[in-house]
This record gives structure tokens, C-alpha cells and sequence, in this order.
């Protein structure tokens, strides 16, 4: 596995390069006093450190020509060459990993932030690169397959766009640039020469921010800058040169063309070495999701960044009030031989309320109340701890104690539940439903489709799958006035009108918490398909394909269920209905590093992820 060094983002002073030093400090300046005052000099040769690594990527036509000779930088011997900064990694002597270029690209281009890919399936000729979520295309990806991959350029963190009226990609390790017009039209830019010109006092800025964990969307964020003058100008706040403190937005989340965030005049000059803390109220936008925010100082309407000077990502995660989900747990029924109550005790107390939202009495932990329908005289009765009796007409309501967790008996063997529950008797049906309340991240906490060793990344797709499928399942059945948004899906709800997700509880999470951990990593996030969250179903394992929903059940197309190619299950047998997900392919999908989103992508076509909470 290549290992990708962090290079260093901060300059290295003239006066370092050319005051007068003795012993090995000089030995180590002079390739650079050769480097800065003669760099097309012919004397200068590829280092036999190099020569595989530079012979194997191209040569001088992708690396350039060397510009220094070999010098010590930190522990590492170093070269530069016109388009890259080679380091020698001893420690991976034997491998092909003896040889890295330096995170050339990341530094060129100051941590700024170009935007993300939505995740979409690869072909020959684009690929999505979900390690930093962009893409490749074409001709960029053709450049990048036969010229190394990411032993030379490392992953692409930018999409392709325009600088300097070019068409060009930034990588961890390098960039690339397209004109038409030249001889070679895609070529390597010269980030090494970049580099060296760099290397000289003038602005530079080193920064600490910090932001609100969380906030809710729609309002404003205080952010905390502390950004102090590490060059050698002092940064004027009046004039034509003043420098100011500004802010982009760093996501892709929507809406793409808002406007930038407030901009900050600084209060004074601030010279060489002073540091300046600002407190700043960005106001948030109005749909909810995880953006984020990206200071830099500016001078005459350019970015530092764009000299190469690093700026941090502020993350701010704007909330909307979580939705409750009502689940049905247990069907009182001739479905459900056996079942003729519910048996609900706590672990600290709890108290039952009637339909007019009355006390009717509140037990201790452990003391169990068992509720029954009385279906000749039309009401339900409460057999409570002793021989004591209640009754009550309609809908009765338990709600635990502060600190407490309901357990339903006759769900054994899972039987403990976050949030509270309630008894309704559906005439219709002719049975009683006991009807779990609570969020719908606990909920999803709760949901048994998968087990909790998978990949994080499985565990991811799952959660946004899972919170899909719940949200629209949800939607639809509210529409539909249903007593209930989702049904548990166990044998204790075995009624075929209420086949939903698994859900097991609280019960669930004693298995282990990777799962909830996913569902708090993604909170809130959904699949789209033109703005409205997709009904994500998903099935066990398919057999080299999945089917399309309209094929298979009828009804409308929908776009974002259609058969695909899954080569995770080829030769294999189909083992569900065949729409959507597969779990087991995403589950292998998600030992090859492909993360949730691209996972999710590549089943369900053309969808967009968004946040609704």
C-alpha cells in the first residue's frame, strides 16, 4: 500500500537559502543556491536514487528536468524536478514504494477545496475514485492509468476545472493541464519549478479555527479564526493592498450557487509574527447537512491559497429536529397464534396514559402490566401488578420514566425498546397492535439487516439505505392515515400487509454499536431522486444482476430501481426479490475500499444524497 507523505505546507525563508552557514547546513543549501540561480543547467542530473522511478514515469517528458541535486529535507533525501519533488523512502527499500513524490499537488494548491463528484457506476472511460470522492474522464484518466496512477500523480482532489483559462485536474501528488493546441495536449504542470519560486519570504499565514459542533440550519454559527502572520509583509487593513479575512463554502451540498459568506475587514495592520483572533457569525443555509466552511485571507480579490498557502475546513453541521417513526412490534391476532396480550415492564418505571392523556397509574422497574382487548365489551383492560383491573376505551399509552427502557415480553428474545409504546385496537383487521414510538435514529439503530462486523463503508450504505426506505415507507403510509409508519418484520408481526425492515430494538445494539455509529455518522442523510428521498429497497443476494421495480412488480417506471450488472454475485443464486440493493454484494463492494455513497450508487441509479434533518 503506498503510503502518502504530508508535505509541508510552509515556506522556506531566502535568507535560509543564502546566509552564510558552515559544514553540512551549507552542503545541504547548495543544491538549492544551484537550483534557484541556474536551474536549466545542464550539469544537473537525475540522482541514481531516481533514475528507476524516473525512467519507469516517463522520463524528463512527465517529470521534467531536475532542478536540484540531492539534498536532505527533514529525514528524507529529496530531488526536484520541474513538475514534481521526488523523496526517498529507505524504509521501503524492495518495494515499489522506495520512491514517492511529495503531496506536491495538496500543497500547491493551499488545502482549497474544489467541490465533490456525486458517486456514480465506473466504466472504461470514467472512473469515480471514492478515496477523495472526485472522478477521473477521458483523457485525464487515460494520462493517469498508463503514466503510474497514484504511485506518480496520487488520487485526484479536485474535478476538472478551469485555472488560468486551462483545463486542468489537481492531484495529491501533481496536476494536469489540456490544451489542444499543444503538440502533447495533456502535460504535467510545473509544480516542483512552482515550488522553488515559493520558496522565499512574502505572505504566509498559519491558522486555528474552531466552529460549533452543532447547529441548527437556518441560523448563524460563531466561528472562532486565529490566524497569525508567518511571513515577511505586513498585511496592510486600509488601501489598495488590504488584506481581509474571507470565507467559501467547501461541500456540494445544495444550493451550488449561494452566495460566499460574510467577508471581515481586518482592524488593524498586522505584521511579521502577530497573531490575530477574530470571532465571526456566518449565517448557515436553510436546508440541513454536514457543510462546511473555508477561511482565507485575501488581497485585491486573490485568495492566499492560490500562492500555496494552506487553509484549514471548518466543519459545521446544521440540524433540523429529528422526526419520530411509529413501528409496529406485536399483532394481537388469529395471525399470531399464541398472542392474546402485551406484557410491558421497565427497567427504572414507567407510566400508562389513556386516550384522553390522562394518568392511570405509574409502576415501579420490574412491575410488568398486561393489556388485553376485550373485544365483546369493547374496551381494553389493564391487568396490573396483584389483582387489580383497568379499563379504557380507546388507545393506551406507556411511557417510560427519565432514564428507562420499556421490554415487551412477548417479543422474546429481543424485547427491549428505546423510546415509548401504545396498545391500538384496528377493527378493521380484527386485532390489536402494540406500537413502538421513538426516533428515527434510534430506529435505525435498531434494524437487523445486517450484521455489525461488515465494512465501515457497508455500514454506511446500510444506514442511508436503511433511513431511505424508512422516510419513504414512512411518508406514504401517513399519507394513508395507517396507525402505524413501519412494521418490525419479525415473526411477531407476521400479517403480510406489514412486511417492512427487521427491527430488533435496543436488543440489537447488544451485539454491538458499529451500526449505530453509521447511522450517527450519516444522521439524516437520504437518497433523491428529483428531490423526492427514493423508497430504497434491498434484498439478500442477487445472481450476477439485480431487476428493475417496474419489470418485477408493476406500476410506474421508477428510474432509480433498474437492473444492473452486480459482478460481486456472479454465479451465484438469487436469493430475494432482486430490486435494489443486494447486501451481500455490498458488503464485498465494501472490503475494496469503495465507500457508502459510491457503494449505493452503483445499485440505484441515478440518485443524489441529501440531508432532510
Amino acid at each position: 500500500m503506498t503510503s502518502l507523505r504530508a508535505f509541508p505546507s510552509s515556506r522556506i525563508p531566502r535568507r535560509a537559502l543564502f546566509t552564510g552557514v558552515a559544514g553540512a547546513a551549507a552542503a545541504a543549501a547548495s543544491p538549492w543556491l544551484t537550483a534557484v540561480s541556474s536551474a536549466n543547467d545542464d550539469s544537473i542530473t537525475v540522482d541514481r536514487l531516481f533514475r528507476q522511478f524516473h525512467d519507469r514515469m516517463g522520463g524528463t517528458d512527465v517529470l521534467g528536468i531536475p532542478l536540484t541535486l540531492l539534498f536532505e529535507r527533514g529525514d528524507r533525501n529529496v530531488q526536484v524536478f520541474t513538475n514534481f519533488v521526488l523523496e526517498h523512502w529507505p524504509e521501503n527499500i524492495g518495494t515499489p514504494y522506495e520512491v514517492q513524490p511529495a503531496l506536491l499537488g495538496t500543497w500547491a494548491s493551499g488545502g482549497r477545496y474544489f467541490g465533490q463528484a456525486e458517486p456514480f457506476r465506473s466504466s472504461d472511460l470514467v472512473m469515480y475514485v471514492p478515496q477523495t470522492r472526485q472522478s477521473l474522464r477521458f483523457g485525464f484518466l487515460g494520462f493517469w492509468k498508463t503514466h503510474g496512477g497514484i504511485d506518480l500523480l496520487g488520487f485526484p482532489i479536485s474535478e476538472e476545472i478551469i485555472d488560468d483559462n486551462v483545463i486542468t485536474q489537481w492531484f495529491q501528488r501533481g496536476k494536469l493541464t489540456y490544451d489542444p493546441a499543444r503538440a502533447q495536449a495533456i502535460q504535467t504542470a510545473d509544480l516542483g519549478r512552482q515550488w522553488i519560486a515559493n520558496s522565499q519570504d512574502g505572505l504566509s499565514a498559519l491558522y486555528e479555527v474552531s466552529g460549533p459542533d452543532l447547529c441548527e440550519a437556518g441560523t448563524a454559527a460563531n466561528v472562532r479564526v486565529s490566524v497569525t502572520n508567518s511571513g515577511t509583509e505586513t498585511w496592510p487593513a486600509t488601501g489598495d493592498n488590504a488584506v481581509a479575512l474571507g470565507f467559501r463554502w467547501a461541500d456540494r451540498h445544495p444550493p451550488h450557487d449561494r452566495d460566499l459568506p460574510v467577508s471581515v475587514a481586518l482592524p488593524a495592520d498586522v505584521s511579521t509574527g502577530e497573531r490575530l483572533d477574530l470571532m465571526v457569525t456566518v449565517p448557515l443555509p436553510e436546508p440541513p447537512g454536514q457543510f462546511r466552511l473555508q477561511p482565507d485571507l485575501r488581497q485585491r480579490h486573490e485568495w492566499f491559497s492560490a500562492n500555496s498557502i494552506a487553509t484549514p475546513v471548518i466543519p459545521l453541521h446544521a440540524q433540523l429536529k429529528e422526526p419520530e417513526i411509529r413501528v409496529g412490534l406485536l399483532d394481537v391476532s388469529d395471525d399470531n397464534p399464541g398472542v392474546a396480550q402485551a406484557t410491558v415492564t421497565s427497567s427504572e418505571g414507567l407510566r400508562i396514559i389513556d386516550e384522553g392523556g390522562q394518568e392511570m397509574v405509574e409502576l415501579p422497574g420490574g412491575e410488568a402490566v398486561m393489556i388485553r382487548r376485550d373485544v365483546q365489551a369493547g374496551c381494553q383492560v389493564l391487568d396490573l401488578p396483584g389483582t387489580t383491573h383497568d379499563t379504557t376505551l380507546g388507545p393506551v399509552t406507556i411511557e417510560p420514566t427519565e432514564g428507562s427502557i420499556l421490554r415487551l415480553a412477548e417479543t422474546s428474545p429481543w424485547q427491549t425498546y428505546r423510546g415509548s409504546m401504545e396498545f391500538v385496537w384496528l377493527a378493521r383487521f380484527n386485532s390489536a397492535w402494540v406500537i413502538n414510538t421513538l426516533l428515527i435514529e434510534d430506529y435505525l439503530s435498531g434494524i437487523a439487516e445486517q450484521a455489525d462486523g461488515i465494512p465501515w463503508e457497508t455500514l454506511r450504505a446500510s444506514a442511508i439505505a436503511f433511513r431511505s426506505y424508512a422516510i419513504a415507507t414512512r411518508s406514504v403510509r401517513r399519507a394513508h392515515n395507517l396507525v402505524f409508519d413501519a412494521a418490525s418484520s419479525t415473526r411477531h408481526t407476521p400479517t403480510m400487509f406489514t412486511r417492512h425492515q427487521v427491527y430488533h430494538g435496543m436488543a440489537r445494539e447488544f451485539s454491538g454499536t458499529r451500526l449505530r455509529d453509521a447511522v450517527a455518522d450519516t444522521r439524516g442523510q437520504v437518497m433523491t431522486h428529483n428531490g423526492n428521498t427514493i423508497m430504497a429497497v434491498y434484498f439478500s443476494r442477487a445472481d450476477g444482476r439485480t431487476r428493475s421495480w417496474h419489470k418485477e412488480w408493476g406500476g410506474p417506471v421508477k428510474p432509480w430501481a433498474v437492473d444492473v450488472p452486480d459482478p460481486y454475485s456472479t454465479g451465484q443464486r438469487l436469493l430475494g426479490h432482486g430490486i435494489g440493493l443486494p447486501l451481500q454484494s455490498a458488503n464485498a463492494m465494501g472490503t475494496t475500499g469503495a465507500n457508502g455513497e459510491e457503494i449505493l450508487a452503483n445499485y440505484y441509479t441515478d440518485v443524489d444524497f441529501n440531508f432532510i434533518y
